[in-house]
């Protein structure tokens, strides 16, 4: 007996729960006191459907059929503009900048070869933005200039100019590692779609050669 599979309709259940916990742990936010919990914006959620989008119409993404597939698709998201949120420098001339090059990245995105290379290309975006906002930006932010408060008052302008390039607040070791967390569990949800035709494929009767 062939072992069981999952069916189209629980793969998008399975896929929306992920979503859903991958939403939730984005929005997590660990500061140096207390925590807090962020939203995504317009940029973000923008961005998010464009990416929902391209993943559906480059089949990265199968909707699964019934209520189930759009409610994995409607969570999956969700999930993409926390993540978005959590990824993206914060506001500030550097935010800019990145949000300027995404937007002409994306045209980039929709010629994109094969389903496996767009996924390599998101992969290595995650990557480069996650290397600007928790390390380029923390860098800059402890090493150029003067703190407040020194270099006879020259460090308050110090400090109003990092404030131009980025709002930064730090945050603690365990607010990445959620981050982390909730990437993993993005990539489950869309490996559950990728193949989330193929509990249908499996029912249909293989035809019969005509030769």
């Amino acid at each position: 007996m062939a072992p069981a599979t999952l069916t189209p309709e629980r793969r998008g259940v399975a896929a929306a729960l992920l979503f859903l916990g991958s939403a939730a742990l984005a929005g997590v936010q660990l500061v140096e006191v207390g925590t807090r919990y962020r939203t995504p914006g317009l940029v973000e959620g923008v961005f998010a459907l464009l990416l929902v989008y391209v993943l559906l119409l480059r089949g990265v993404w199968i909707r699964p059929p019934g209520w189930t597939g759009w409610l994995a698709v409607a969570y999956g998201a969700a999930a993409s503009a926390q993540l978005l949120e959590m990824l993206l420098p914060p506001p500030g001339v550097i935010e800019w900048m990145v949000v300027f090059v995404l937007a002409f990245a994306a045209w980039g995105a929709l010629t994109a070869g094969t389903r496996t290379r767009l996924v390599a290309s998101l992969a290595s975006l995650a990557l480069l933005l996650a290397l600007v906002r928790y390390s380029v930006i923390p860098v800059l932010w402890e090493r150029v200039g003067p703190a407040p408060g020194e270099a006879f008052g020259l460090g308050n302008a110090a400090e109003g100019i990092r404030r131009v390039l980025a709002d930064h607040e730090p945050v603690r070791a365990g607010g990445q590692l959620l981050g982390l967390l909730a990437l993993a569990l993005w990539a489950l949800g869309t490996r559950l779609l990728w193949d989330a035709d193929e509990g249908s494929k499996s029912l249909q009767p293989k035809e019969l050669d005509a030769s």
